[in-house]
């Protein structure tokens, strides 16, 4: 079907190593110096003690809308649309493409146009997944949905992102996200970027 002139709506998270010292204490004599004992080491801190809050503006340029007719002809319960594009920024005073998204929605009732969203926004930092419950599906108005998790600088994120339709292609997200984690050197690698396999040594080579 062509994503022209159709609405599409998504949704847009240490332990502490304790060792326990066993110290022998034994009758000491004038000829006998008790060991020094090494003095405790300072528990490091967990990785992600800078853990705060933030929050991530961006608008979802769609370039993928596919409504998926299951089931009985029309709508009915079990229909998807189904979507994916670029996320894009205007921090800073010009407009680039900082990432993408993709994910759907499942219709579950019929007299609201309500259904089940799910989708994940891609940033060079990780992923961010989004779950929740839209009503008014082509085209809701301002939802609120919340954030389950995600990767990278966002493994232990939760918190909300607020999804406002502006165009049938164009939605604002807003991300409000706690407990993110610092941006580390080891993530400078794209979160899109799959690892690469190493190769087994064999006997002999």
């Amino acid at each position: 079907m062509s994503f022209a002139g159709r609405h599409f709506t998504t949704l847009a998270i240490a332990g502490l190593g304790c060792c326990a010292g066993l110290t022998l204490i034994g009758p000491a004599s004038a000829d006998v110096v008790p060991p020094q004992t090494a003095p405790a080491a300072a528990p490091r801190p967990d990785n992600d003690s800078s853990a705060k809050s933030r929050v991530i503006r961006v608008e979802a340029r769609l370039s993928v809308g596919e409504e998926l007719d299951l089931g009985a002809a029309g709508r009915s319960v079990g229909d998807q649309f189904v979507f994916g594009g670029d996320l894009t920024s205007t921090e800073g005073g010009e407009e680039r493409v900082v990432g993408s998204i993709d994910g759907f929605c499942v219709i579950t009732g019929l007299e609201r146009n309500a259904g089940q969203c799910a989708s994940t926004a891609v940033l060079p930092e990780g992923q961010i997944t989004v779950q929740g419950r839209q009503a008014g599906i082509p085209a809701p108005g301002p939802v609120v949905n919340a954030v389950t998790g995600g990767t990278g600088a966002f493994r232990r994120t939760h918190g909300q992102v607020t999804q406002r339709v502006l165009t049938p292609a164009t939605w604002q997200l807003t991300f409000e996200l706690l407990d993110v984690s610092p941006h580390r050197p080891e993530d400078r690698r794209g979160p899109d970027e799959a690892s690469r396999p190493v190769r087994p040594s064999l006997p002999g080579k």
